[in-house]
């Protein structure tokens, strides 16, 4: 080989290197100065991210007051179920040019009158009304809880998404730990004639690329942190350190989960809500084909006065009451179109709560499914990782001795750093289904939750 070429590839390998040694040394400052006790995190547990979440997520926030909203209108004020009252008062001054029949050329007119008026019947549909509305402040509350359910999902999500970034960092920092030492090793072997250049190149593009995929974790690491953050609604910079170990609660049945779901899934219930809806839709039109029967009383004062006098100064009383019977025999088709429109629209209901019954099943099955195959997968990759940490051990045992490839021994590492990898992201994968599970069961949302 040229002298020129072999400065090169020693130029390359010192710079190689310093690089591995730069990010060794990285990886130990951040491991001290995160473990440093003035520096200590605060561990947030789930549980406390998914009540801080709860308080003063906005989304929440406005899911809440939709819901109050909905509960608001339910009042039999708003279903035409009370009387109305109404305080009624006119001054009316005429100058008539020619003389009238009551002999008063110019007047003033002063009334004041309390009047009241109820409907007594309109083909109940007041009362269908009055059930509508009730109707749409569950649907209020239905939608409340699925916007909660659906917060909650997302900060557990993000929450072990960050746990898992953690692990990820962490592997990754033993990726590049083993990945320097094994690149020192071959350097002070090359410096014994016991290692060519091709070893060197090799062990320094290898642990290039472990930190390269170092600081891809990282930044995977803190954009996690910043999502959680944005979930909890506070400065997405914040430091946040979060519980890493997840468990699993075996007492979960399918049958079980689907039953529990079809009374308490909020998803489905807005769609079984929605029939009543409709039905209570059809009995309002109906009402029209139904005469309108209503009464209205009164008390009032009345004076009338020569010239312009605005006074009230001698006001007689009088009472009135009228009952009023009004029955509509035609008004362009109106109430038939109301009435078939009401009807479609109740069967058209029908049908969506059908299909949501059947989308329903089909995604418990494929969660729960999911969920078991993934507690399978963990199970399996914890036996993978004890091979892969045996085969690793085995595999630099020989590599000391000269007795391994640095192939073969590159192999071994990336068998278990992918191990180490898979075991940790399958745990949380899991968890979040199970969570999902629980939401579909209506277990996601403690009653205290709601009200919070």
């Amino acid at each position: 080989m040229l002298k020129t070429e072999k400065a090169m590839i020693k130029r390359a390998g010192n710079r190689f290197v310093f690089d591995a040694a730069l990010s060794g040394a990285i990886v130990l400052f951040l491991s001290l100065f995160l473990a440093s006790p003035l520096f200590a995190e605060e561990t947030l547990a789930l549980d406390s991210a998914i009540a801080r979440a709860l308080a003063s997520n906005q989304d929440v926030q406005v899911a809440r007051g939709e819901e109050e909203i909905s509960s608001n209108n339910v009042n039999i004020g708003n279903a035409g179920l009370l009387p109305r009252i109404d305080l009624v008062g006119s001054v009316n001054y005429q100058d008539n040019e020619e003389p009238s029949s009551s002999g008063l050329d110019e007047f003033t007119s002063t009334n004041a009158s309390l009047q009241a008026s109820y409907t007594l019947f309109d083909g109940f549909g007041n009362i269908y009304t009055f059930k509508k509305l009730k109707s749409a402040g569950k649907l209020g509350r239905f939608q409340a809880r699925t916007t909660i359910e659906r917060v909650i999902l997302e900060v557990s999500e993000a929450y072990y998404k960050l746990a898992d970034a953690n692990q990820q960092v962490a592997v990754a920092e033993e990726a590049l730990a083993i990945s320097g030492d094994r690149l020192e090793r071959v350097r002070l072997r090359a410096e014994y004639g016991q290692a060519n250049t091709l070893e060197v190149l090799s062990a320094s593009v290898d642990a290039n690329a472990d930190s390269v995929a170092w600081k891809e974790a990282v930044l995977n690491m803190e954009n996690a942190r910043r999502t959680v953050n944005l979930l909890l609604n506070r400065p997405v910079d914040t430091s946040c350190a979060v519980e890493t170990e997840v468990s699993f609660d075996k007492s979960l049945k399918k049958d079980e989960i689907l039953q529990s779901a079809k009374q308490s899934f909020s998803s489905y219930l807005i769609a079984r809500e929605s029939v009543r809806q409709a039905e209570y839709g059809v009995g309002i039109a109906k009402s029209d084909f139904f005469p309108e029967l209503g009464v209205q009383v009164g008390y009032g004062f009345n004076d009338t006065v020569t010239g312009f006098d605005a006074g009230m100064d001698d006001m007689s009383g009088s009472f009135s009451a009228s009952l009023t019977l009004n029955f509509n025999l035609f008004n362009g088709f109106q109430s038939s179109i109301r009435s078939q429109n009401a009807r479609i629209e109740l069967q058209n209901k029908k049908l969506l709560e059908q299909k949501a019954l059947i989308e329903l099943e089909k995604q418990v099955a494929d969660t729960w499914q999911a969920y078991l195959n993934t507690l399978d997968i963990l199970e399996f990759q914890k036996k993978n990782l004890e091979t892969a940490e045996l085969n690793f051990r085995r595999s630099k045992e020989l590599y000391v001795l000269g007795q391994l490839t640095t192939t073969a021994f590159r192999e071994a590492q990336l068998n278990l750093i992918n191990a180490r990898k898979s075991i940790a992201s399958a745990g949380y994968d899991a968890k979040i289904l199970e969570l999902k599970l629980l939401r579909f069961a209506g277990k996601l949302v403690k009653e205290e939750e709601e009200k919070q």
